[in-house]
């Protein structure tokens, strides 16, 4: 955090960590990307009826406050919400934060993102493709790093590689994963994962079932 900022207060601090149980409950964030706004919509009923307890509107999406805020209505507050492909952190966390965005996640670590999403009360989730932009993002006061692009940039068994320091951040690989990885992902020590267009209905309710079988939850 830079000098002089301030830090979020102790109620921001227990909402922030309160989202980053409910993402590691939920073992994956549906991702939702699009250019038909209320087929999107439908999409993220379907997926969260299926078993999604967090869902992602990305920000190049038609119409994605719309999108999120038509969702946010008729999900209610059983799933979690938030945004993804923040580049602008100033104009982007704002207007997230005003439609009840409880995360925000980015390919990148736009300047000032962790900090002032942090402020807004949103969890920031900025991108690392490298283990040096990893450390640095941790370094910012990210309590949650994004892994992308996860199938090119890394892999399970770079993850679970990566010195004792840097396996303490949490790390949500994302980009080219299928459900069928996932759990490769978080036995190499993932805390969750992105997934986006590999979803569907039938997949997204087996690996909701998993996921909860792994957490000793009946469905």
């Amino acid at each position: 955090m830079k000098v002089g900022a301030t830090s979020p207060g102790r109620g921001e601090q227990v909402s922030l960590e309160w989202t980053l149980e409910r993402i590691k409950r939920a073992g994956f964030i549906a991702i939702l990307r699009g250019q038909e706004p209320t087929e999107l919509v439908q999409r993220g009923v379907e997926l969260a009826d299926a078993g999604a307890r967090a869902l992602e509107v990305t920000l190049d999406s038609t119409d994605a406050s719309w999108v999120f805020q038509m969702l946010r209505g008729q999900l209610g507050e059983e799933v979690l919400m938030g945004v993804g492909t923040v580049m602008h952190a100033e104009t982007a966390l704002r207007s997230a934060a005003e439609w009840g965005a409880e995360f925000a996640l980015s390919p990148i670590q736009p300047e000032g993102m962790v900090e002032l999403a942090h402020d807004l009360g949103v969890l920031a989730v900025p991108g690392a493709s490298t283990a040096n932009e990893l450390w640095n993002a941790h370094l910012s006061g990210a309590m949650l790093v994004k892994l992308y692009p996860a199938v090119t940039s890394w892999s399970p068994e770079m993850m679970a590689g990566l010195p004792d320091p840097m396996r303490l951040v949490n790390m949500l690989p994302t980009g080219g994963i299928t459900p069928d990885d996932v759990e490769r992902w978080l036995d190499a020590g993932a805390f969750a994962c992105g997934l986006g267009s590999s979803l569907t209905v039938q997949n997204t309710d087996i690996l909701s079932s998993r996921m909860l079988e792994r957490r000793g939850v009946l469905r």
